[in-house]
């Protein structure tokens, strides 16, 4: 009888022990299939995020929402320092008859006009010696998105002044300690899917 016993409880926990390991067994593979599932989501995510810009994708619209939602790399605080300092440097350069720059930050419509006014002022023989620009404002006056390029109009209100000298070196005009304030826009343009993250200047209001 006791052997009977022993073998009874034998076969009970072996059928026990079985049943067990297929309901662990079953189990872990749940988790571990929703594991994949977390993970695959997870990657898929990062892909989203990485995934290369398709202008094919993005319809016209306006404003800086409609900017940030299709392209949410866009700063608005760093594209206003980034346009101040552009702003800066392209007068500078255009003043300096420095061509080679700003053909790399000119559109060439832009291009064509400044290069027109270097050339006015260089068959008047002016040269101008120092430049003394100071901006007191600038703001983002309007953002539109058009055929997959994004233009942004930026306001500036600034302070500008010369020391111009003829070509025999006397002064034409110094206001560099008395300068004039003037407001002008200018629309800089970058295409979405472009490589570059540089902007370049796409129009301007006037060209003094």
């Amino acid at each position: 009888m006791q052997y009977f016993d022993i073998i009874l409880f034998a076969i009970i926990a072996g059928v026990l022990a079985v049943r067990l390991y297929k309901i662990l067994g079953i189990k872990s593979k749940i988790i571990i299939d929703k594991k994949e599932n977390v993970t695959q989501k997870v990657v898929n995510i990062k892909q989203e995020i990485k995934k290369p810009f398709e202008a094919a994708d993005v319809a016209n619209g306006t404003g800086l929402e409609y900017l940030i939602k299709i392209y949410p790399q866009f700063n608005q605080k760093e594209f206003i320092a980034g346009a101040e300092k552009a702003f800066k440097m392209i007068l500078s350069a255009k003043y300096e008859a420095n061509k080679k720059l700003l053909i790399s930050y000119l559109e060439d419509d832009v291009y064509r006009i400044f290069e027109k006014a270097i050339l006015e002022q260089e068959a008047k023989g002016h040269t101008v010696e120092k430049t003394n620009i100071e901006i007191k404002d600038k703001n983002i006056q309007e953002i539109k998105i058009l055929n997959n390029i994004v233009f942004i109009r930026v306001e500036y209100n600034y302070l500008e002044g010369f020391l111009i000298k003829n070509s025999d070196g006397s002064i034409f005009s110094d206001n560099v300690n008395s300068p004039n304030e003037i407001n002008i826009t200018w629309t800089f343009s970058r295409p979405l899917d472009s490589d570059s993250l540089n902007w370049k200047l796409f129009g301007t209001n006037r060209i003094n």
